[in-house]
């Protein structure tokens, strides 16, 4: 809608983020009050949703630019208070985007969080700023303030800009989407989610899929998200003093949170390439067998008779068929019974004790003690 008003701007303001960004909605409550003099802030947005602008370097200069409408070669200086004026409405309406079935103000909590925020703020920067140009174009306003399009506008939060411009450059990248279509997946959702659909990104556009069992994807999803947010979480510490210095560690923030959240991910390809309890019995099955096969006759008569005097005197299974178990179809050779045990165990959901030894005959009907504790061995896990 091309808007011809101070009135008009803002009333379509939040329609307009919406239409440029592609989002579901704004969570704008249509209030919008002037920020306390005393705050030095350009806007904000309020948990109940509501915006608010400073006076003198927001909605001052928008009702100049309309009072001047048409006004050609206006100054460089004067073009440029506009073009800030007006995207500090983008910045704090972009805010407010949100998915379907979400709203801004549910973040309230995670805002909390240093790096929630560092990545808000610096999403919503990138955004704003680098699709200016796309809401001047959808408002109209090029043709109120002719010139507009083309004047400079300095960016905001210089600690939070580099960090989350580094982090999207390098999800575009291994997602295969791009900088700006990264950018724009995270504008689009409140605070709370960000990170939560950066790693969405990530995983999806892994080899994570075809690996992981469905059930296991949210679980999987937390923990690349979990990852990436330390990086994030001192970047609004960081020295002020030297802009150069100050946009270089930050830029290495938003690098070191796309690296961990890859490194993640190629922990869970390793944890998920490692063969299920029942594929380890089977294969030690088949090594079995395959010694069974090589051993002569004498010597396999020989253990087959040991076998079955093993057998007479081992512990009969509580449940299942008490023939020995076979591999290989309904001819194939038997198994020793401690290994056809190891085997019914595996297929029964149970991981075989690979420590467990047979007791001598002058061992059987006690336990011996042991002087030094066993440790337990711990699998990997995969929870969040």
């Amino acid at each position: 809608m091309k808007v011809t008003s101070y009135q008009e701007l803002m009333a379509e303001q939040a329609r307009s983020a919406v239409r440029v960004s592609g989002a579901h909605h704004s969570s704008w409550n249509g209030r919008q009050v002037a920020a306390a003099p005393e705050r030095k802030v350009r806007g904000a947005v309020t948990w109940d949703n509501t915006i608010e602008y400073n006076d003198e370097k927001v909605n001052a200069p928008i009702k100049e630019m309309f009072a001047n409408a048409r006004v050609y070669n206006q100054d460089a200086e004067t073009l440029q208070w506009y073009r800030e004026a007006v995207k500090t409405v983008f910045h704090e309406n972009t805010h407010l985007l949100a998915a379907e079935g979400s709203d801004h103000k549910d973040a309230m909590q995670a805002f909390k969080d240093p790096s929630v925020r560092a990545l808000e703020e610096g999403v919503t920067e990138v955004h704003s700023y680098d699709n200016l140009n796309r809401y001047i174009d959808d408002l109209g306003l090029e043709e109120v303030a002719p010139g507009i399009s083309s004047a400079d506008a300095d960016p905001s939060y210089r600690q939070f800009t580099p960090a989350a411009r580094r982090f999207t450059e390098a999800i575009g990248r291994d997602t295969g989407l791009g900088s700006e279509e990264a950018v724009r997946r995270l504008a689009v959702v409140n605070a709370e989610q960000k990170f939560r659909v950066a790693a969405e990104l990530l995983y999806d556009n892994s080899e994570l899929p075809g690996m992981v069992p469905d059930q296991e994807r949210d679980a999987s999803v937390r923990r690349i998200e979990a990852a990436m947010k330390p990086a994030f979480a001192g970047v609004d510490d960081l020295s002020k003093l030297d802009g150069d210095q100050l946009r270089r560690q930050s830029a290495k923030a938003g690098a070191a949170a796309a690296r961990a959240g890859q490194d993640e991910i190629r922990t869970l390809k390793q944890q998920w390439n490692m063969p299920a309890p029942e594929q380890q019995v089977q294969r030690a099955a088949g090594v079995e067998q395959n010694r069974g096969s090589q051993q002569g006759p004498a010597q396999g008569q020989a253990q087959g008779r040991g076998a079955q005097g093993r057998g007479a005197q081992g512990p009969r299974p509580a449940s299942g068929p008490q023939e020995p178990m076979r591999t290989g179809g309904p001819q194939g050779p038997a198994l020793p019974p401690d290994v056809a045990a190891a085997a019914r165990a595996g297929l029964g959901g149970s991981q075989p004790l690979r420590s467990a030894t047979r007791l001598a005959a002058d061992q059987q009907g006690a336990r011996r003690a042991t002087t030094t504790p066993g440790h337990e061995r711990q699998g990997p896990s995969h929870e969040a």
